[in-house]
């Protein structure tokens, strides 16, 4: 803040400009305030404003930024690289003080020589990284609008989505709606009906003068005797309408109800419940753009990855993994091994927590960072295990080509098999580690993605 722009502190003398600050009572003072402040408050940190200096920050430079601490910065904090002052490193803890008395407080002195060594070579950094800055703004600014459209189109497909689902719904409710009626007017009588009778005795009572009238007046017209016939005629049916839908109303028993199955409810409510997740496409904590593209190119097509279960976040559990990921059809398993390699595994079918195999033609095992791959022969139906108890995730193969533990993040458990038939995942005389026989391995960490 510039000198010529802070005024005094006291109301009266808001217009005068500031020769001095208290750090106690953090107040400025014009001339006027700052003789009598002296004289009233003798210990009072007060700090004059050098003429020279037009930045009054400058003034507080050597005093402590925390709250109500008066103090000079005496101190230097390597633990948080902060200057601080004796209230901070005081080993008596309060809401205002003892911040840093846990902390690597060295002197500001015994700090100078280190800073000061570091500072060339900083300012030579800080220089050739400012080089490109402006232009690396500008790109992230860039990144910044794009990341921004992106997550905005994510939001109007949502609520598309949302939209149609309301609508379908909304559909659902005026058929119901209107089916309700056509089955009261079937059942009942229509509500015209109603309507009509409310005028009907009159009308009758008019037709049955006109009727008497009719037998004794023999030079009536001829098309107003057979116009009053029939207005007499369709009186008899209205009132027969009117009597049949009362014969049918006393005869029913059983109301019209609306029926909905509750388990079907509860399956709909929620699906809908559940229905829609956020994900992050093709993000891995194991392998790169690369593999992903190395993994379109084996399953075939241009295919999504949307990660379903990673067992380090998530938790390394078979009720995890199968709450995550039962019934999301194609899915691929990436397991990266402690001694380096990438494995793992390409089902076409659903995950089901059950004992048994599952037919998968499609289904294969790989290494991808020895480019490996393993695929199922047709008529092979043991493709994919799929475990109920918590020893295994899933496994590959009768002869477990590839076979997950279910605490595989903690133990040797899981396993790579090769075997002498020629039934199998393309066995052959080598394992997907391309080492013969078995081997055993524990995994650092795996991810299930579901391919779409």
């Amino acid at each position: 803040m510039e000198k010529n722009l802070q005024k005094c502190s006291l109301l009266h003398h808001k217009e005068n400009n500031v020769i001095s600050f208290c750090q106690e009572c953090k107040i400025y003072m014009c001339n006027k305030c700052e003789k009598l402040h002296s004289e009233l408050f003798l210990n009072h940190h007060q700090y004059k404003f050098d003429k020279e200096k037009s930045d009054i920050n400058e003034i507080f430079t050597g005093l402590c930024k925390e709250k109500n601490h008066p103090n000079e910065l005496r101190f230097f904090c390597k633990t948080h690289n902060k200057l601080c002052c004796s209230e901070c490193i005081t080993k008596i803890k309060g809401s205002d003080f003892g911040q840093h008395s846990d902390c690597n407080v060295c002197t500001i002195h015994e700090i100078e020589s280190e800073k000061k060594s570091k500072l060339n070579e900083n300012v030579k950094y800080l220089e050739d990284l400012s080089i490109n800055l402006k232009e690396s703004i500008n790109e992230l600014k860039s990144i910044f609008e794009k990341v921004d459209k992106d997550k905005e189109e994510v939001k109007i497909n949502i609520q598309k989505i949302f939209t149609k689902l309301r609508n379908h719904i909304n559909e659902r409710e005026d058929e119901l709606l209107l089916d309700v009626d056509k089955k009261f007017n079937e059942l009942y009588f229509n509500e015209e009906i109603i309507k009509k009778s409310d005028n009907l005795p009159n009308m009758i009572q008019t037709s049955i003068e006109k009727g008497k009238l009719l037998n004794s007046n023999k030079d009536i017209n001829l098309i107003s005797l057979i116009n009053d016939c029939v207005n007499i005629e369709n009186n008899i049916n209205e009132i027969k309408k009117i009597n049949l839908s009362l014969t049918k109303f006393k005869s029913i028993e059983n109301k019209i109800e609306f029926i909905q199955n509750e388990e079907d409810f509860k399956f709909l409510f929620e699906k809908i419940k559940n229905f829609g997740e956020v994900f992050d496409i093709s993000s891995s904590q194991i392998i790169e753009d690369k593999d992903f593209k190395k993994l379109n190119e084996w399953i075939g097509g241009k295919n999504k990855f949307i990660i379903k279960y990673n067992a380090k976040k998530d938790g390394c559990s078979t009720d995890i993994f199968h709450k995550k990921c039962d019934n999301i059809g194609k899915c691929i398993i990436i397991c990266k091994v402690l001694e380096g390699d990438i494995i793992g595994g390409f089902i076409s079918t659903n995950i089901i927590k059950k004992d048994g195999f599952s037919y998968d033609d499609k289904a294969f095992v790989f290494n991808l960072s020895k480019n490996i791959i393993k695929n199922n022969k047709k008529d092979y139906n043991k493709a994919v295990y799929n475990f109920s108890s918590s020893s295994y995730f899933i496994k590959f193969g009768d002869c477990d080509v590839f076979k997950l533990s279910g605490n595989c993040l903690n133990n040797d458990g899981s396993e790579v098999r090769t075997c002498g038939c020629s039934c199998n995942f393309d066995c052959g005389k080598l394992n997907i580690f391309n080492q013969s026989g078995g081997q055993n391995f524990k995994v650092e960490n795996f991810e299930v993605f579901q391919v779409s």
